[in-house]
Parts: structure tokens; sequence; C-alpha cells
């Protein structure tokens, strides 16, 4: 039978070291285990594990600096935390620092059998959605060395990093929306979503009010609200004209 994953289990104590192994196990995982912090960073240094059920209270190195040395290392198995002593603030401190999830003691075998396959869900989601956009981002690229191609590349690689509003314009055809996308990949908001709209459905009177909210301003766009793509794509002058735009204080005001 194929292991349902490779996990560490990391607690000083050896009935919970046992149970647990025994426990997932049964559910076809592979399991190791470590029972401090120092044997789990040397575990590994040599082996890759999926998810890591890391106890907080440890002997020497405790689990909350175990899980930062981890994360300072590019470990990217999911952790979960364990802990007979958890506090609203321990738990909240351990996501902040990159753990999945938090259980309490005495355990409960079926939640950490259900946390435990959550945990493996979701970094398989995760990795799958980073290959994607890796594959996105090498089919992306601009063709020609003409000296028009070499200006836009050029003008792209200036425009991405800024903060600043792109308006694209061209005839239809001409690329529009790779040279949006080109930029999108290149900025510091790569991570987020590049968002489409469908302009032509939109009535002309209210294609700004749609896009840019009922005050007629971008507030934040891409910093927290619904919107994280700042670049469109339109075959219309009169959009180009009328959406001309200046920033104030960190806003974009259409007018």
């Amino acid at each position: 039978m194929i292991p349902a994953g490779r996990i560490l289990v990391v607690d000083d104590e050896q009935g919970v070291r046992s149970t647990l192994s025994a426990v997932l196990r049964d559910e076809g995982f592979d399991v190791e285990t470590a029972e401090s912090g120092e044997d789990c960073l040397s575990i590994l240094r040599e082996r890759s594990f999926q998810a890591i059920l890391l106890d907080v209270w440890l002997p020497g190195r405790d689990g909350m600096e175990t899980l930062k040395q981890l994360r300072r290392s590019g470990v990217d198995a999911a952790v979960i935390m364990i802990s007979g002593h958890g506090t609203i603030e321990t738990a909240v401190r351990a996501t902040r620092m990159g753990a999945h999830d938090f259980v309490e003691k005495p355990l409960s075998l079926d939640k950490i059998v259900l946390t435990l396959k959550n945990a493996l869900r979701a970094r398989k989601l995760e990795e799958r959605n980073r290959l994607l956009r890796e594959e996105l981002r090498r089919d992306m690229r601009l063709i020609g060395e003409s000296e028009a191609i070499r200006g836009l590349r050029e003008r792209i690689e200036a425009a991405a990093p800024t903060g600043g509003g792109v308006l694209i314009t061209g005839e239809r055809g001409a690329g529009k929306e790779l040279a949006a996308r080109l930029i999108h990949a290149r900025s510091p908001r790569a991570e987020e979503a590049f968002i489409e709209v469908a302009c032509a459905a939109v009535p002309p009177e209210r294609i700004l009010v749609e896009l840019f909210g009922q005050a007629g301003s971008i507030g934040g766009a891409g910093e927290g609200s619904g919107w994280n793509a700042r670049h469109l794509c339109r075959d219309d002058p009169d959009l180009a004209r009328r959406s001309r735009s200046r920033r104030h204080r960190g806003r974009w005001t259409v007018g």
C-alpha cells in the first residue's frame, strides 16, 4: 500500500508518541518520532515529511522555537502544534509563525486524524497552485526582438515593481492582456489573484462605478480590498479618457 504521507511526531512523552504512531499507521501514514526539538531538526536535515505533529512543551528547545527554526530553514511541511497547557495567545502566535493548526491535550485521536488530513489536503492544494503559477509564468512571454518589443519589455519591467496604476491601450489583438499579465507576474502582488473583468458586458455609464466603487475611487486596490488586479484592458478610448487618475495619499481618484 502506498503511504498516505510521511508524518513526524515530536513529543517528549513516550506514551503520546506510541499512541499517535499506532493510530496514524493504521490510517495508512508512514510515521517517525522524535522526543525533542533538537531530534526533530536533526531528522529533518536528512529526510522530508509532509506534516509534523509538534508538542509545544519540549525539553531544551521548545516547540515554538523549533517551529521558528523550521520556517527559517525553509521546511515546508504542514505543522500542527499540540499542547496540554495551550492558551489562545499561544495558538494565535503559533499560527502567525506558520503552524497550520493547534490541538489541545488530552488528544482526541479522531480530531488529530481529521486535522492532519485537512492539513495535507491544504498543503497539496498550495503545491498544485504554486506549480500552476510557475507553469503560467513560463508560458507568458513576449515573442520577438524588434525595437518595439524590446521597448515594451522595458516598460513592463519599469512599471511592474511600482505601486502606480497602469492603463494599457492598443488595437484589438495587440496583446494588451498579455502585457497586463506580465506586469502582474512581476509586481509585488504576483501571489495575489489576477482578476479579469468583461468590460463589454457593463453599460458604459456604469463602468467606472462597477470598477472603482460608488465613491469613484480605488480605495487601496490590491491592498486588502476585493480588488487584487490593477491592470485593465479595454478597447474603448472613451474609458481611457474618463479614467485618467491621480494618486493622492494612497487612493486612486477617478475624474
